[in-house]
Order: C-alpha cells, then sequence, then structure tokens
C-alpha cells in the first residue's frame, strides 16, 4: 500500500517538473520572437535612416576620385558601361559638365532601345539649367509604340518640371508636367500613385503661379491658372476657396456658388468676412437689377451667418493654447505621457460650450485620440482673454525608447460642433517633462 502512494508522488514530481520546463520554454521562445521581430525593425529602421550617409559618402568617394585622376581622357574609346560609370562618378561629385560629355558618348555606343543614357543626359542637361538641349534630345526620339520610351520620356518631363518648380519658373513646371501626364496616359496600365503624384506637381505649380498674379494685381490671370488646377482637381478646397476669394470682386454671385460648396464641407476653414462680403456684392447688384426679394434674401443670409458661428464654429486665431507642463515619466520600462494645458479665448464672443481632440500620431498613423470638454454653458470661456481650467490629458499609447518618443507628434482639434472640428496647434512630444511659467492675466 504504501508502495503505491510512493509511486504516485514521483509521478507529480515528474509532472510538476516537466510542466515547468515547458511554461519556462514557451515564456523563453516568446520573448525570443519579441526580440527577433524588434531587432528586425530595427534594422530596416537603420537602413532608411543610412541612406542619406550613404549618399555623402558615394559622393565624398566621387568627389576624391575625379580629383585624384581625370577619366575622360581615351573616354572614346572605352565601352558603353564605362562611359555610363565614368558619368554616374562625374555626375555625384557634381561635375555635370563632364557627366554629360560622357553620357553622350555612351548614348553613341548603345542601342535605340536603350534608354538609360538618354535619361541621365537629361537629368545633367537639366541640372545645368540647359533646357532648350534637353527638350530637343526629347524630341529627337518618336517611337511612341515603345513602352520604354513612354516611360524614358513621362520621367524626363516629372525631371524638368522639379528643376523649373526649384527655381520657381512654375508655369514652366506646369507645363512640363503636364507633358509628361500626356506621355503617362499612353500606358495601357495605370498606377494610381504616379497618376496623383504628376497631378499634385501640376496643381501646385499653377497655384504658385495663381499666387504670383494675386501679388502682381493681375486677379483674371490669377482665375485662370487656377481654373486649370481645378481641372486637375475637382475637389481641392484651397483651388475653391482661392477662386472664391478672387471672384468676390469680379463675379459676386460665382463667388457664392464656391463658398456655399465649401460651408458644407469645412465651414471652420472660410473666413465670414470674406462670405458676407460676397453676400453684401451681390444684393448690391440684384438691387441694381431690380430684383429686390433676392438682395433681401442675400441680406439675411449675412445674419444668419453671424448666428450659425456662435453657435457651430471655431476659428483657430480665436483660441491660444498654452502647455502647462508635459510629463514624461519611465515607469516599468516605458514611457507614460501626461500634458496639462490651458485655452484662451481671444475672439470677441463668449464661448459656452467647447471641446478638445488630442490626437497622437507617428507620421500619418494616428495611435490614440484623448476627448475633452473645455468649456459649458456654466463654466464659459469669456471674450476678450477668458481661460479655460486646467485640461489634464493622460495618454495610454505604451512607449520603450527615447528614440521612440521622438518619433510622436500631438495635433490639437478643437470643436463646438462634433462635425466642424478646427485644427489648431500641432507639438512634438518632448525626450524631457518640461514645465512652462505662464503668467496668466
Amino acid at each position: 500500500m504504501s508502495k503505491i502512494v510512493v509511486d504516485k508522488s514521483k509521478s507529480k514530481i515528474f509532472l510538476e517538473y516537466f510542466r515547468t520546463v515547458f511554461v519556462s520554454f514557451l515564456v523563453a521562445t516568446f520573448f525570443t520572437i519579441l526580440l527577433a521581430f524588434h531587432a528586425r525593425s530595427e534594422m530596416i529602421k537603420n537602413l532608411y535612416l543610412s541612406a542619406d550617409e550613404q549618399n555623402k559618402l558615394d559622393r565624398q568617394i566621387a568627389l576624391k576620385l575625379v580629383r585624384e585622376a581625370d577619366f575622360t581622357k581615351d573616354l572614346k574609346s572605352k565601352k558603353y558601361t564605362i562611359c555610363m560609370q565614368v558619368g554616374n562618378i562625374y555626375e555625384m561629385a557634381g561635375n555635370n559638365q563632364k557627366a554629360e560629355f560622357a553620357y553622350k558618348l555612351a548614348i553613341e555606343k548603345t542601342s535605340n532601345l536603350n534608354y538609360t543614357p538618354y535619361f541621365s543626359l537629361v537629368r545633367v542637361l537639366i541640372n545645368q539649367e540647359k533646357f532648350n538641349e534637353a527638350q530637343i534630345l526629347l524630341n529627337s526620339i518618336k517611337d511612341l509604340k515603345s513602352v520604354k520610351l513612354i516611360k524614358f520620356k513621362t520621367k524626363s518631363y516629372i525631371t524638368i518640371g522639379d528643376k523649373y518648380y526649384s527655381i520657381s519658373k512654375f508655369l514652366s513646371a506646369a507645363n512640363a508636367y503636364e507633358k509628361a501626364f500626356y506621355y503617362y496616359n499612353r500606358f495601357e496600365k495605370k498606377d494610381v500613385v504616379v497618376e496623383n503624384s504628376i497631378k499634385s506637381r501640376i496643381v501646385n505649380s499653377y497655384i504658385n503661379a495663381a499666387d504670383i498674379m494675386v501679388k502682381n494685381n493681375l486677379s483674371k490671370d490669377a482665375v485662370r491658372f487656377l481654373k486649370k488646377a481645378e481641372s486637375f482637381s475637382p475637389d481641392n478646397f484651397e483651388i475653391k476657396y482661392k477662386l472664391a476669394i478672387l471672384y468676390t470682386d469680379l463675379d459676386p454671385q460665382l463667388a457664392l456658388k464656391y463658398l456655399e460648396y465649401l460651408l458644407k464641407k469645412q465651414p471652420q476653414r472660410i473666413d465670414y468676412s470674406v462670405y458676407n462680403k460676397a453676400l453684401m456684392r451681390a444684393a448690391n447688384i440684384a438691387d441694381l437689377e431690380g430684383k429686390v426679394a433676392l438682395a433681401k434674401l442675400y441680406r439675411y443670409k449675412i445674419h444668419s451667418n453671424d448666428i450659425f458661428i456662435n453657435n457651430k464654429v471655431i476659428y483657430k486665431n480665436d483660441i491660444q493654447v498654452y502647455v502647462v507642463d508635459f510629463i514624461v515619466r519611465k515607469m516599468w520600462f516605458k514611457y507614460k505621457l501626461k500634458a496639462n494645458y490651458r485655452f484662451k479665448n481671444i475672439s470677441t464672443n463668449d464661448i459656452k460650450k467647447l471641446n478638445a481632440e488630442f490626437v497622437l500620431r507617428q507620421n500619418d498613423k494616428i495611435l490614440e485620440t484623448v476627448t475633452k470638454t473645455c468649456a459649458t454653458k456654466a463654466r464659459p470661456l469669456f471674450s476678450g482673454g477668458g481661460y479655460s481650467d486646467v485640461i489634464q490629458v493622460v495618454f495610454g499609447k505604451n512607449i520603450f525608447t527615447r528614440k521612440e518618443l521622438e518619433q510622436y507628434v500631438i495635433d490639437i482639434y478643437l470643436y463646438k460642433d462634433d462635425k466642424y472640428k478646427t485644427f489648431v496647434c500641432s507639438m512634438k512630444v518632448p525626450v524631457k517633462s518640461i514645465k512652462n511659467n505662464i503668467k496668466y492675466d
């Protein structure tokens, strides 16, 4: 009988031992996997971070090489690959003239279907602002049935446009980008990323050109360029708003069409003084045309706008944001973020309802959002300098290193109505706790 008891105790001991070893194995495996993933992510980060350093190193090596020897000697007798390598070295070293010479020789030694040396030559010509020569080179190749050629011309005109844009020749840039778009459209298979990139370049070029026209009091030319931009980006808020402002003087009724469309989208970004100005001008025109009822309608809208603003809309310039303190503490191997804010009302109206969203993000990725109430009927923000109570924000995001802390940003949005949120400010997450000695009025 006693022997059976002894056997059972031995089996229990064995099971407990096996269980301990198995659990230890699972825990060790789990942490090994975690460390492997962490190491892999750090390696990828280091690869991206070292790209600029690698380019600097390549440039230093190229500069050293071209100082020690002239690689263009006897280059005419060398093969295509040698000419391309020499061109690359001189281009990297910033000597575009010798790079141009090498790439021209490479073109002489290659087949007509190889467009790599052509693109390299276009690039160094553009670097020297030899736009006419680059254009002549591009025009000399006309076989538009070749996919490689279409791709070559698309890339070339984007490069030309980028150079024009960098020296503030925005109309020339827009023209080059439109040529790139023309060739891009000849591809049977479309790439949304490439298409949007080209369109964005065209739009930004025309917007910048329009801004220059406005500064020179050439409103009609500005409208023409903005309409061009609008054709490539029909839903672009900035374009429509700029057109609305210009049309306020040129054509108030057309300005109202733009403004009323934008009001439905983002009223917090509309300057209501511009809207009211367009309404008043449209009312005056209606009076002159004998349209009394329409004139009254326009003037009534001015009054209703004021009510809408007071109840629904907060402007960025209505509020000043103060960081009272920002606390960064490491607890149990991870950082916790806590911040205290106060808001000051510098508008001419009391604010009886106000909420805030504090958005923690990394690049375009939103990690966490904290919502807080800043003002109510019981505790309003009075006009002309009223302060909110201290608003405490605590983020739950676990952060493990200071290097990781540096990647995060906090955006603040304020709103009276959650349909109309207004971005008011952004700040990088500090790596150390901070305290501001703010004197409140």
